[in-house]
């Protein structure tokens, strides 16, 4: 581990923070203290890169990186100021078009769970343009936060634009919720609950509780995510 070779290596402590991060978000181990060390780990790297000469951060992946455990913990106005200040830190005009990019797609994830859709969409849209060579996951983002402002169909239909070989099974959650709630007939709700049996298929131990158990600064968002679930037919 990068760490283990050097204990100041501030990227590998961020890394590793999300490692901790996703962790709790999908229950993949046993450790009931996941965003715990997500956080210490974020904080360390925060810690790493701060210039101790000019008393400010010299790496916007720490701020970026904090921010993600931020908005976890339900504290969507530090987590934003957070974004925030690590796009002001991204300054290499060789970076500054794909991580500005990839930054803000991040944040707008942030922003669909704290209770602005729009906002979220329009970042992604921007940073799609910044970066037109963007990764699958822009889509999969976009396409939640199209389901948030009740535009169900621009969220399947940008399920589509990713790749098969690259759609994760999470997606389906997406497309499964945005059919049945714009679905007028049995066959329609059926096909809705067909994709959500696909994905329960693959990842049976997956519920509407642990859905529900996200971070969110808007119930009426909440709700709205775990209603469509529930219309597909998550249990």
């Amino acid at each position: 581990m990068a760490i283990d070779e050097d204990i100041d290596y501030m990227p590998a402590y961020a890394e590793f923070s999300y490692v901790w991060l996703r962790e709790c978000e999908n229950g993949w181990g046993e450790s009931s203290n996941a965003l715990g060390e997500a956080e210490r780990l974020a904080d360390k790297a925060v810690e790493l890169s701060k210039d101790e000469t000019k008393g400010w951060l010299n790496d916007f992946r720490a701020l970026w990186y904090r921010a993600m455990v931020t908005w976890h913990q339900n504290d969507f106005a530090k987590s934003l100021q957070e974004y925030n200040d690590a796009r002001a830190l991204i300054s290499n005009p060789e970076w500054i078009n794909k991580n500005t990019a990839e930054l803000d797609a991040d944040m707008a994830e942030a922003l669909i769970y704290f209770g602005d859709p729009k906002r979220a969409i329009q970042l992604v849209l921007d940073a799609m343009e910044l970066y037109p060579e963007h990764p699958y996951w822009f889509h999969w983002i976009l396409a939640r936060g199209y389901y948030q402002a009740g535009r169900y169909q621009d969220a399947v239909d940008e399920i589509e634009k990713i790749e098969a070989d690259k759609k994760p099974n999470d997606v389906r959650l997406i497309v499964a919720a945005s059919l049945a709630q714009i679905a007028t007939t049995d066959s329609m709700l059926n096909e809705a609950k067909a994709l959500m049996k696909e994905f329960s298929d693959i990842e049976p131990t997956w519920t509407l509780a642990k859905s529900a158990a996200y971070p969110y600064d808007s119930a009426s968002e909440r709700y709205h995510w775990i209603d469509g679930l529930r219309k597909a037919g998550l249990q």
